[in-house]
């Protein structure tokens, strides 16, 4: 998936706010953050300025990012709640008002309408 320096630096900025929700951070997380940079091939600088970048402007540059783009954000942030084997109601917080906010909630539900349709159409060939 293809972002730009400043959508890279936004997910970094999200991700850091939701390791830090819990006021706990986990090796884990530390290690899942280092992933997280490695797979989006951000630089130092993009990390620097992701983790100091204001939640609300890390929201916005989501917001408009291509629906594809917006679903790689939610597997990233998805997995960052998990990294440490412990999902705190801080994280779920985040994660929901992240998800509201950016627009990311309606390509899930979009997702989720697509598996059902799928189980659906499945469970019907087999009767």
């Amino acid at each position: 998936m293809d972002f730009t320096s400043i959508q890279k630096q936004a997910v970094i900025g999200l991700v850091a706010g939701l390791v830090e929700a819990d006021s706990w951070i986990e090796d884990e997380e530390i290690e899942f953050s280092q992933d997280v940079m490695d797979a989006l091939e951000c630089t130092d600088e993009d990390f620097e300025i992701g983790q100091d970048m204001p939640l609300l402007q890390a929201l916005v540059i989501v917001k408009n990012m291509t629906e594809e783009q917006k679903s790689a954000v939610s597997d990233v942030l998805s997995a960052t709640i998990v990294a440490d084997r412990i999902i705190t109601a801080e994280e779920a917080e985040i994660f929901d008002y992240v998800t509201e906010l950016t627009g990311i909630d309606e390509i899930l539900n979009k997702e989720d309408k697509q598996k059902a349709e799928t189980l659906k159409e499945l469970a019907s060939e087999v009767d």
